[in-house]
């Protein structure tokens, strides 16, 4: 989709839109973004990337990302649902200018957790995560696993406790002085990294997982831009659809 420039809102929102049922067997994305000097964008898709069973391939979503200088770009690809038999293999390469930063989240699913007696928790055959973010050529953060499957309950237990969903964040730029404590039954963990930048990892039921790594994500993206106190990209504008996936919730009386 074309970008949308919100009225009000410091950042245009650029959504990726899959006219597929989702990623299936064999299927690769290649997806080429260049964040020009000085502009501010959010970039994420319109909904899950749902990764359908595997029946003799993987499929695949591969990024190719470069960040001018005095550019601010936030990806949150959406969150990633493995079904049962799934393979799928993420691969991210950022290249960032001297002063371009970058935000990238990522939220991984259980699978089709809600589904009673057919439930496919844990049951995919493998995901692989593979990120690199550089300036200049110079490696800043590299972020890789292999997860495979299905994973026997010890195994759940090992990664993920009792949890259905976790989160990580990097953002190449300085941390916010402190974060909001996170909501009852929602772990994440905060830790500097060399180059100035740091990570989060969460760990936590998926709609809390969601909201906090968002919430984190558009505050210090704000904060960057506009200075502590700005409020969070997008989060208040109408220009954002109430049922998109990282959307505030409804107000229940």
């Amino acid at each position: 989709m074309p970008p949308f420039d919100l009225g009000g809102e410091p950042a245009a929102l650029l959504y990726l839109i899959n006219l597929t049922a989702g990623l299936l067997d064999g299927d690769g994305h290649l997806i080429e973004l260049v964040s020009r000097a000085g502009t501010r964008a959010v970039v994420t898709g319109q909904a899950a990337s749902r990764v359908h069973p595997a029946v003799g391939s993987f499929s695949t979503q591969q990024w190719a990302v470069e960040v001018e200088d005095d550019a601010v770009l936030v990806v949150l690809p959406g969150p990633t649902i493995p079904y049962r038999g799934s393979r799928y293999y993420q691969r991210g390469r950022v290249d960032l200018s001297p002063t371009g930063r970058i935000l990238w989240g990522d939220i991984w699913l259980a699978g089709r957790y809600e589904r009673g007696a057919a439930s496919e928790r844990f049951v995919f055959d493998r995901i692989v995560q593979d990120l690199e973010f550089r300036r200049s050529g110079l490696l800043l953060y590299r972020d890789r696993f292999r997860w495979d499957g299905p994973w026997t309950p010890d195994a759940v237990e090992w990664h993920l406790g009792d949890a259905l969903a976790t989160g990580s964040l990097y953002a190449s730029g300085p941390p916010p002085a402190s974060l909001p404590e996170p909501a009852p039954g929602l772990r994440r963990a905060a830790f500097p990294l060399d180059d100035a930048g740091f990570c989060v990892r969460w760990c936590g039921p998926p709609a809390l997982v969601t909201e906090d790594l968002v919430r984190t994500t558009l505050s210090l993206a704000a904060e960057w831009t506009s200075g502590p106190g700005s409020p969070p990209w997008l989060l208040r504008s109408s220009g954002l659809a109430p049922n998109h996936w990282f959307s505030a919730p409804p107000a229940r009386p």
